[in-house]
């Protein structure tokens, strides 16, 4: 996550795609999720920084081999959601910032293969602001 060359980006919304890698952006979700993916497979996400949302980090929505590894999360509502998604890995992220209520991950309805392992979160707050 050190000595990446960011590319600033508004909220990346893809339906439907596949094969392809989301790497070193810098994404401010505003009032959207950072990264919205729906029906979407073989997707890999890596060393992104996404911040700044008051919704998800990362949604993924019927979903199916995806990859999410050395992002980092901060000041997000929640950071990664998968639902009816398959597959799903979540590797050495630092995820830190989330809202009162939020997850670092969560995987909801999900099918085989789901695994997060590796990710952290730092000074976590949990007062509204």
């Amino acid at each position: 996550m050190e000595n990446v060359s960011y590319r600033i980006s508004e909220p990346i919304v893809l339906t439907g795609v596949h094969d392809i890698t989301i790497c070193a952006y810098s994404i401010g979700g505003g009032m959207f999720p950072c990264i919205d993916l729906v029906d979407c497979y073989n997707i890999h996400i890596t060393q992104c920084e996404l911040h700044d949302s008051r919704k998800l980090g990362i949604s993924l929505k019927g979903c199916t081999n995806v990859l999410i590894e050395d992002c980092c999360l901060d000041n997000v509502q929640s950071g990664i959601c998968s639902v009816n998604g398959s597959n799903i890995q979540v590797r050495n992220n630092k995820i830190q910032k989330l809202g009162p209520h939020g997850a670092m991950v969560k995987f909801e309805n999900v099918g085989f293969g789901n695994d997060c392992t590796g990710s952290f979160y730092a000074n976590n707050n949990f007062a509204l602001s």
